[in-house]
């Protein structure tokens, strides 16, 4: 394992310093192909998120499982791991999405409305606000989709036209079907939605996850974390790029 990752290291230090030659000579996106094949890596080899959710007892019929954030352990509930599943769910079935990684949706910000943000969460600390913030009725995840799929190949290619025009996209824990807020590939103004931005998740596709759901007669195997870990993750995916030039 460690020569594997001594060569993925130096594979992705090696494109950066001189520059290898990628979609469009940009290393920021990536074709179709590479993004599908930096997935399949990633599924059998890369490397898992740090201290993936431990979610088992939500599947056994509980109401709560052990959640950790920056080495501090609390008790979240487990309605927050069947609404996320079923949003991400909705995403890849939408086709807005199709892989759960960093080179297309690999994370979401957790935000309220500023109202409620006003009423219930300003005054608490920051080491109480996650906690509460899973169990809030009105929670929002943003997600971002096709972040660095190469835009013109998404624009020329029908096959892929869904998935390539890059959306955000916003999920919600009360039920309701998710809901495009634009189609810009820089983000969304959480202002302007009316949301205040006050955590985040991530999430990365493995075989060994702790989370799976079937889409289209397709297994999806994942990790959840709240330590967010992708600068490293990320090398890995752009290193199988590199690796095959």
């Amino acid at each position: 394992m460690f020569k594997v990752r001594t060569f993925m290291t130096a594979a992705f230090v090696l494109a950066a310093s001189f520059g290898q030659s990628f979609a469009k000579d940009d290393r920021w996106f990536f074709t179709a192909n590479e993004v599908a094949d930096a997935y399949r890596y990633q599924q059998q080899f890369g490397a898992r998120l740090r201290n993936p959710l431990e979610a088992q007892t939500c599947f056994e019929g509980k109401n709560d499982f052990a959640a950790s954030y920056q080495g501090k352990r609390f008790v979240a509930p487990c309605r927050f791991i069947g609404e996320t599943i079923r949003q991400l769910r909705e995403l890849l079935e939408s086709g807005a999405a199709k892989y759960l990684f960093p080179l297309d949706v690999g994370a979401a910000d957790l935000a309220v409305p500023a109202d409620i943000y006003a009423s219930k969460y300003k005054q608490l600390s920051k080491e109480e606000i996650l906690p509460a913030l899973l169990r809030e009725p009105t929670l929002v995840a943003v997600y971002h989709t096709a972040v660095h799929l190469d835009p013109e190949v998404g624009n020329q290619d029908s096959r892929i036209s869904v998935w390539g025009k890059k959306r955000t996209v916003a999920g919600f824990y009360d039920g309701r079907p998710n809901q495009v807020l634009s189609r810009s590939g820089g983000g969304v103004d959480h202002a302007t939605e009316g949301l205040v931005r006050l955590g985040s998740f991530s999430m990365m596709g493995h075989f060994l996850g702790e989370v799976s759901f079937i889409v289209n007669e397709t297994v999806v195997t994942f990790d959840l974390s709240f330590d967010n870990d992708h600068a490293s993750a990320t090398a890995d995916v752009v290193a199988v790029r590199t690796s095959q030039r």
